[in-house]
């Protein structure tokens, strides 16, 4: 997998062919960025291209290093991960010290194979012994290895791992690479654009998405929208939402929210005379058409910006039950 084959963040896949190009690579870098912006794709891309054959800014992608890699097989490329429990299937919560002992150990060997050892692990995931373990390795790295820390939440990461790192940030994928990147896998146009502007900007997220599924959730979704904007289902959105305490009810509202986003831009975009062509829903048209004919110029915008309100306010971890009986409010007042 070459940086070309991996959507969005240009600027950060600039820096580092640069950095390849004059072989001036740091020895510990920092991905710091949302879930789905290609960090660990980049960091394995990265991972290639210090030990492809050819020696370039671009891995080849077809050698025998590069596939090594793409499968999970180089002996100098170690991605740290969670382990499994000894007594079930569940996964650990942390990355252990014990399992940095042995990258310790390993850091300061000379590569089997390549060029360059390189380790990436999630640095949001490691246990606090584990953090204070490597700051050696950290502050001094060996010339022939390479440190990829991968983080969703930078500031918590140790200041003194942080300093030692050149810290490059991945922003969200633009709704038309995501879309791209789902229509290359096979999807039609049209349920690309509903799933990619649904995953705000997550790739990954995208990538796993099953659409029949997804179609389920957008369908109970569009009627929620409808009942609110028309009324009628406004108790039944405050049920789900405002006195709900389930742990996963912010994902689940706020994956509700991606589509009533979707449902207003396109509320929007036929209230100002837009083309059909570009409704992200476009087999809705007929209801959407209906819910533009009923609201008052510049209705549209209201619901959009009321849906925007909320999801910012998710954002900030407010309390989902008065975000959700706040939004019931806009959209119905």
């Amino acid at each position: 997998m070459g940086f070309d084959e991996i959507a969005g963040n240009s600027r950060v896949k600039s820096i580092l062919r640069r950095a390849l190009r004059r072989d001036r690579v740091p020895h510990a870098l920092l991905f710091a960025g949302p879930p789905g912006s290609g960090k660990r794709r980049t960091a394995l891309a990265l991972a290639q291209a210090l030990n492809c054959v050819d020696g370039t800014e671009e891995p080849c992608g077809v050698c025998d290093s590069c596939r090594a890699v793409a499968g999970g097989r180089h002996p100098d490329v170690l991605e740290i991960v969670l382990e499994k429990r000894k007594s079930s299937e569940d996964l650990k919560t942390e990355l252990s010290i014990d399992q940095f002992r042995d990258f310790k150990r390993l850091a300061y060997l000379k590569p089997m194979w390549g060029r360059q050892r390189v380790f990436l692990w999630k640095a949001d995931l490691m246990s606090d012994d584990a953090r204070h373990s490597i700051l050696k390795v950290v502050e001094e790295p060996p010339a022939s290895t390479t440190l990829v820390l991968l983080s969703e939440n930078p500031d918590l990461v140790l200041p003194t791992i942080k300093s030692r790192c050149q810290t490059l940030v991945f922003g969200p994928i633009a709704v038309e690479e995501i879309e791209e990147a789902l229509r290359r896998r096979g999807l039609t146009a049209e349920r690309a654009r509903a799933i990619a502007f649904l995953v705000r900007g997550d790739l990954d997220r995208a990538l796993e998405e099953n659409w029949d599924k997804a179609e389920e959730r957008r369908t109970e979704a569009w009627e929620a929208f409808r009942g609110l904007v028309i009324g009628g289902r406004e108790a039944e959105f405050l049920r789900r939402y405002a006195g709900l305490r389930r742990k996963d009810v912010k994902d689940d509202l706020e994956e509700r929210l991606g589509f009533f986003r979707a449902f207003s831009r396109d509320v929007v975009l036929l209230q100002e005379g837009g083309e059909p062509e570009r409704l992200l829903n476009p087999d809705l048209e007929d209801g959407l058409r209906e819910l533009a004919a009923k609201l008052d110029p510049g209705g549209g915008l209201r619901l959009a910006a009321a849906v925007g309100q909320a999801l910012a306010g998710l954002e900030r971890h407010l309390n989902t039950g008065l975000l959700a009986s706040a939004l019931t409010a806009r959209m119905t007042g």
